[in-house]
């Protein structure tokens, strides 16, 4: 039998969660402006593959 997992969301959730991106959007806009590109474009690439990771590790498994 496979778990269920139930998720609400709030708007204090949402709402936090688009804090932390507008917040993680300005250091790369500064990483961009004040030291490189691509270590902006690294960072970012960085900050994908920890979202997926974490969004991974919460999803059930399909079998």
């Amino acid at each position: 039998m496979k778990p269920v997992v139930h998720v609400e969301l709030t708007g204090k959730a949402i709402k936090t969660v688009l804090v932390l991106l507008t917040f993680t959007s300005a250091i790369l806009a500064l990483v961009w402006l004040l030291v490189s590109p691509a270590y902006a474009i690294a960072g970012g690439i960085g900050v994908i593959l920890v979202v997926r990771g974490l969004y991974a590790l919460f999803t059930p498994s399909t079998e």
